[in-house]
């Protein structure tokens, strides 16, 4: 089941870059990437909302219990979601959808790393595998290039702006997933759409000034 949640997941985050750079033909950066944010609060409030069961004669609420360990990663996730959106929205205004979107694609090699050292999530044969794949495709972007050397796509990215963004926000992303999955492990009963929402409340406020200014 988590695979094609995962899956579902990717091919809706890939639709995401093209959206955006729609949008940032009429609207600066910063306001995109509040919109987009601010625009998933009702769908993720929704899903939260779903914890409420009912019984034979009512209905109540599901609240977790949280500690301080899930405020801290949610505000800390919250706040690199809001650093990353900024981040590849910018980069989008700077570069092309085809050329940024494989880039933001980066982040399983973080999340990889990061919760190895964090979790102490051991990787599998098969998941270095996939991300070594993935990290292949993003670098032959540059395959025209790729003939003069094999460093020679590397020194093509880095003079793009765009592209240079698109790995950092990727690697902020890759950061926030391990953030989020220890605040759903501190949560009792476990609430993946209760983490997402919450992280989602500090991004779009973090984001707000940004889109307000004048």
């Amino acid at each position: 089941m988590y695979v094609l949640l995962a899956l579902a997941a990717t091919v809706l985050t890939s639709l995401l870059p093209i959206l955006n750079k729609r949008l940032l033909v009429e609207a600066r950066p910063s306001v995109v990437a509040f919109g987009v944010n601010a625009a998933s609060l009702p769908i993720l409030a929704a899903g939260t909302a779903l914890l409420i069961e009912c019984g034979n004669l009512a209905c109540f609420a599901v609240v977790p219990r949280v500690d301080a360990v899930f405020v801290l990663a949610v505000l800390g996730s919250g706040a690199l979601n809001g650093v990353a959106t900024a981040v590849s929205t910018r980069a989008l205004s700077l570069a092309d959808a085809s050329l940024v979107s494989p880039l933001l694609t980066f982040n399983p090699a973080f999340t990889l790393l990061v919760a190895w050292l964090a979790l102490g999530e051991t990787p599998s044969l098969r998941g270095i595998v996939g991300v070594a794949v993935v990290l292949a495709g993003a670098y032959l972007l540059e395959v025209g290039s790729a003939r003069r050397g094999p460093l020679a796509p590397a020194k093509m990215l880095i003079r793009r702006p765009g592209a240079v963004l698109a790995v950092a926000a990727s690697a902020l992303w890759g950061v926030t997933t391990v953030l989020e999955k220890l605040a759903i492990e501190h949560s009792v009963p476990r609430s993946g759409p209760l983490v997402a929402l919450a992280t989602t409340l500090v991004a779009v406020a973090l984001l707000a000034p940004g889109a307000l200014r004048d």
